[in-house]
């Protein structure tokens, strides 16, 4: 009988529900934490269009992060791909408290941001890129190491 591996994988798009919070690990490493609002239509058994919306938390690593940081704001559009984590806890009644939250793999800036020091019709993008390329770190590790061989001019933004 042939074995199969377990799958941790998310897919979504939506919107930023808070400007992206951005700090560093004692090692150095940038991680930055924001919160995802995906919404989903559906129709009910009565036939009526229900509105939901699933309330999620991010985090991005390393370059990643300081990208998200700098670039993101609350309302964006992005499209993530990451894993789902659970942080557990004991709250100071000892009660067990469990969050979950996506590390994010890859993050796509699905909204365009203007420059406002450019006067260009293409803003911060240079080179007539895709308004949809990613920025991507997989380290997704506090103690991970990030080489920082370019500069900002090499950001493809």
């Amino acid at each position: 009988m042939a074995s199969f591996g377990d799958l941790n994988s998310f897919v979504g798009i939506g919107r930023l529900t808070r400007d992206p919070e951005l700090r560093y690990t004692p090692s150095g490493t940038a991680v930055c934490k924001f919160g995802l609002a995906v919404n989903r239509s559906f129709r009910n058994q009565e036939g009526n269009n229900v509105e939901d919306t699933l309330f999620i938390n991010v985090s991005a690593w390393g370059r990643q992060a300081e990208h998200c940081s700098q670039f993101l704001k609350k309302g964006k559009r992005v499209a993530i791909n990451g894993e789902l984590r659970s942080n557990s806890w004991q709250d100071r009644e000892g009660n067990k408290r469990v969050t979950y939250e996506i590390n994010a793999r890859s993050v796509q800036f699905l909204d365009y941001l203007k420059d406002t020091t450019n006067s260009s019709e293409d803003g911060y993008r240079k080179n007539n890129q895709s308004q949809e390329d990613s920025v991507e770190d997989n380290s997704g590790q506090e103690n991970s190491h990030i080489e920082e061989d370019s500069n900002e001019e090499d950001i493809p933004f």
